[in-house]
């Protein structure tokens, strides 16, 4: 079911044209560019929400007992791509948690139906320029970044930027076919994690995903896995 954009397109949000209506209570799944936030803004979201958390590259991470950067160097994209499968698979049946993805998690067609049935998919859509902005000055959160990495061999700041801004660019571009297809869409721009959360909630609540009882009645049990 489409949802009405007009009550809210002035806060940036949207909804996709396979919007669907998820029951009061299943998940709330971030999907989007790497470094657009999902683990931030979906770990303060489940907090609002009073739901579980999981990040789910650090679910393919704990599984594999290596961190994101070693399992491509050592294994290449396309065995991070299986674990990354096998960790969504795993996930069937989970309830009431946000699940923030990785970048790439939506390209498979498998991954994206199981995605779909666990719950409600949101997109982060925040522009590359302003990704880069906030990855430029960590040369940390670029190194866990395989795809991204590559731009720390370059030693001039300002090519740099301009390489890392259309590096993102790219991958946005190559998987914005499978980011459209989302339930919602919020536009990030400029704003702070604790802000995005908030304006996801309001998307959230505005598309009737959420039940009046979880805002008010946030469950006991909540808690980062």
């Amino acid at each position: 079911m489409t949802i009405d954009v007009e009550p809210f397109s002035d806060l940036g949000l949207a909804a996709s044209r396979g919007a669907h209506r998820p029951a009061a209570g299943s998940n709330i799944i971030l999907i989007g560019a790497s470094g657009a936030g999902k683990t931030k803004v979906g770990f303060l979201l489940a907090k609002l929400l009073g739901y579980g958390f999981l990040d789910l590259d650090q679910i393919i991470e704990g599984n594999a007992r290596a961190t994101t950067e070693v399992i491509f160097a050592s294994h290449g994209e396309e065995h991070f791509r299986r674990l990354e499968t096998a960790a969504i698979t795993a996930l069937r049946g989970l309830r009431s948690h946000v699940i923030a993805t990785g970048g790439g998690a939506v390209l498979a067609e498998g991954n994206w139906d199981q995605l779909a049935r666990l719950g409600t998919i949101v997109w982060l859509s925040t522009p590359a320029d302003e990704i880069a902005r906030r990855l430029i000055g960590s040369e940390a959160e670029m190194a866990k970044r395989p795809l991204l990495a590559e731009v720390l061999s370059v030693a001039d700041p300002e090519a740099r930027l301009r390489l890392l801004t259309e590096r993102i660019s790219a991958l946005i571009g190559n998987r914005l076919e499978f980011y459209r297809q989302a339930d919602l869409v919020v536009a990030d721009s400029f704003s702070t994690p604790e802000s995005t959360a908030q304006r996801v909630r309001f998307a959230l609540q505005q598309a009737s995903v959420l039940s009046p009882s979880i805002e008010q009645q946030p469950y006991d049990r909540w808690h980062v896995l």
